[in-house]
């Protein structure tokens, strides 16, 4: 797929990229790009650490080196998932979670897109991984993992930190209801809140005093104009919103503004209005089966002429894949009934997570509630979105399948 599908793709990706490789010649506000968007600055480093790999082995610096690097991060969280898998149930679900994981995102094309929606799944699942262990083993090692995961997955994707957000409440919560053990339990959870503090801050040092992209905070976009984003149209992006605060030169007041914004739009859509458009807000975002892949960022989202439809096996993946393919209605069919399949069996898992211990059973709940309530009311409305909470959705999609194979055995996976 990388090989036959690899081209340049549009908004926040190639930004990035030239921000990296052609600065000087962006104008406007898009000169200081990640000074306004610091949150891609994760996806920045690695495309500079990706350049400097390729200048030390004498590789020419390509989309085609970047997206191996992005399967390869894929492939390591997918493979980090199934041991968090493993470690909540057993071996057999971990096999069934790998099939289910490959069925799900194996043969999408967004393998051909790197950004933060596919690197975020990388510390997500280590984060899983260090909160599976943490709940089995209680040891300070899975505590200490669990904070700088935390920690990563902020930088990486700020939405990310949800599963750590839930994994610290309910491990809160469980000292709160459960009083046993309570001195190690405290300690864990100081270790782990610690970690993620030095992790941070670390990182946030290190951005102030990189000199690769040199960060002017001070125009630094406000959360905020994410949450006024959130109430217009489906909720989804706003050139107009985004160019608003990027002209407005009383920074500091953004953050009141935007909330002031949004709240003038929910007023004006009235009791019965807010409550409709956060209904379709909520189908825009889970709806598609291929996650937005063709439609996610206008019509430059992917330049198809770059690569153009031809007789050999590339050229039929173009025309399966290419949004403008003439297969396209294949693909696009599968992906739909695939996820249609997929969200029965979700709603069917509710029962059969039951299995699992209440630690880990609320921690799901909490995630899966966290994950719909930002894409609410933050800016969504659009199902790549979804690409960064799959994992949530794999651990109980894979406990489902896993009663419907072995509907004998109850304990099947049960810690």
């Amino acid at each position: 797929m990388i090989t036959n599908l690899t081209t340049f793709v549009g908004w926040d990706p190639q930004q990035t990229l030239l921000s990296l490789v052609a600065r000087p010649k962006m104008g406007g506000w898009l000169h200081e790009y990640l000074s306004y968007d610091p949150n891609n600055l994760a996806l920045y480093y690695l495309f500079a650490f990706i350049q400097k790999f390729c200048h030390i082995f004498h590789i020419p610096f390509s989309m085609f080196i970047i997206n191996y690097f992005n399967m390869f991060i894929i492939d390591l969280s997918l493979i980090l998932l199934c041991w968090a898998i493993r470690v909540l149930t057993n071996k057999i679900s971990a096999l069934i979670g790998f099939v289910t994981i490959i069925l799900l995102f194996g043969f999408s094309p967004w393998i051909i897109v790197t950004y933060t929606d596919t690197l975020s799944l990388l510390p997500v699942s280590f984060e899983i991984l260090a909160f599976a262990l943490l709940i089995k083993r209680k040891s300070y090692i899975a505590a200490l993992l669990l904070g700088i995961a935390g920690s990563l997955s902020y930088f990486v994707k700020p939405s990310s930190a949800i599963y750590y957000i839930a994994a610290i409440i309910v491990l809160i919560l469980t000292i709160c209801f459960d009083k046993s053990f309570i001195r190690r339990k405290l300690l864990l959870i100081t270790v782990t809140v610690l970690s993620t503090i030095i992790v941070s801050c670390s990182l946030q040092l290190f951005n102030t005093h990189q000199t690769m992209y040199p960060i002017d905070s001070h125009l630094a976009t406000s959360p905020t104009q994410y949450l006024m984003m959130g109430a217009q149209g489906n909720g989804g992006y706003s050139l107009e919103d985004v160019l608003s605060n990027i002209n407005d030169p009383d920074k500091q007041s953004l953050p009141r503004k935007n909330i002031n914004e949004y709240l003038n739009r929910i007023q004006k859509m009235g009791i019965f209005g807010y409550p409709k458009f956060l209904a379709n807000k909520f189908y825009q975002t889970n709806s598609d089966g291929s996650f937005g892949w063709g439609t996610e960022g206008g019509p430059d989202f992917i330049n198809q002429n770059t690569r153009p439809y031809s007789d050999d096996f590339g050229g039929l993946l173009r025309r399966f894949y290419w949004p403008l393919g003439d297969l396209a209605y294949i693909f696009f069919t599968i992906a739909q009934m695939s996820w249609i399949l997929i969200t029965i069996l979700l709603v069917l898992s509710f029962k059969k997570i039951e299995r699992l211990t209440l630690l880990t059973k609320n921690w799901l709940y909490l995630t899966i509630i966290g994950a719909n309530v930002f894409l609410l009311l933050f800016e969504a409305g659009r199902s790549r979105f979804l690409i960064q909470f799959l994992p949530v959705y794999i651990i109980p999609l894979t406990i489902v399948v896993t009663a419907i194979l072995y509907p004998q055995n109850t304990k099947l996976t049960s810690n």
